[in-house]
């Protein structure tokens, strides 16, 4: 992913992905109040934060700032978390929660029972163990994804300036 168009595509699909989440949470669940939706909404989150993640590394790769990295999304995580975010004075926090969001859709994942209780998201796991996410959790989810988002368009802000300064160093 060393084109430099590549981290606009990533940049472009965690705005959208962070959109449908927000629409979905603000306007659709509103209406049809299904736990199902929910799902959806954490799974569009966890994608925007990923693709924001995918965004800054190919930005930065361009620049030739971090390594080669894989193309799974635990590689770029790890790629992210051990040179980029301190250099983009990104807290720690923001992975912290993107792990938490894929734990609770890995969770879902494998839950033989998954309910609404009034506004409630309840995910039971094999031991009938439960998860319950409240619409107060899901609105937080919401608010780090678009202040990650925030952080990541910050970080790739200087795209023209660092490319041809980039440019210019190199010949």
């Amino acid at each position: 992913m060393d084109h430099p168009q590549e981290f606009l595509r990533a940049k472009e699909n965690a705005l959208q992905k962070y959109e449908g989440a927000r629409h979905l949470l603000n306007v659709t669940y509103r209406t049809v109040n299904d736990a199902n939706l929910l799902i959806g909404i954490l799974n569009n989150m966890v994608s925007s934060m990923e693709s924001s993640i995918e965004a800054i590394l190919a930005y930065e790769r361009v620049l030739k700032l971090v390594p080669a990295y894989g193309t799974n999304a635990l590689s770029r995580l790890n790629t992210f978390s051990h040179h980029s975010l301190r250099r983009n004075n990104i807290p720690p926090e923001y992975v912290r929660i993107l792990q938490d969001m894929k734990e609770v859709l890995e969770l879902h994942k494998k839950s033989p029972s998954t309910f609404q209780r009034g506004n409630k998201l309840v995910i039971c796991d094999q031991r009938y163990e439960l998860k319950v996410l409240s619409m107060q959790d899901f609105q937080d989810y919401l608010g780090k994804t678009k202040q990650f988002l925030e952080l990541m368009q910050k970080a790739v802000s200087r795209y023209g300036q660092d490319l041809d300064q980039h440019t210019n160093e190199s010949i």
